[in-house]
């Protein structure tokens, strides 16, 4: 499996919005000479810079941060296909952050995601 870098999903991730580094730096509040570093690897944002970008593009600062979408966006897209809705977006964060919690200590209550204690039950 081959491993993107941070400048790497921020590029993908602007042109997936079809946004210009013009674009996301009057969106972000975020300087086109940092995102022009960031996005060719040179530095890393911070924290708070990150969430900017993140909220700019319209995504979850965990998507940026590692290549896959994260539990809160597989909750997320798994509840909608079930048909359940969670208006506020730091209630869907708050809620997936608990359930990743519970996967990574193996909490036995998550079997019902599917994992891999209810395979070997």
């Amino acid at each position: 499996m081959i491993t993107m870098t941070f400048g790497e999903r921020l590029r993908n991730a602007r042109s997936a919005a079809r946004m210009s580094q013009s674009d996301l730096t009057r969106m972000s509040g975020v300087p086109k000479t940092m995102l022009s570093r960031y996005e060719n690897d040179h530095i890393l944002p911070s924290i708070t810079t990150l969430r900017k970008l993140a909220v700019a593009l319209g995504m979850n600062e965990s998507s940026l941060i590692d290549e896959t979408a994260g539990v809160c966006e597989a909750l997320q897209a798994r509840l909608t296909e079930r048909g359940v809705f969670i208006a506020n977006s730091d209630d869907a964060t708050r809620l997936g952050n608990v359930i990743a919690d519970l996967v990574a200590a193996h909490d036995p209550s998550v079997i019902f995601l599917g994992g891999r204690e209810a395979r070997q039950a």
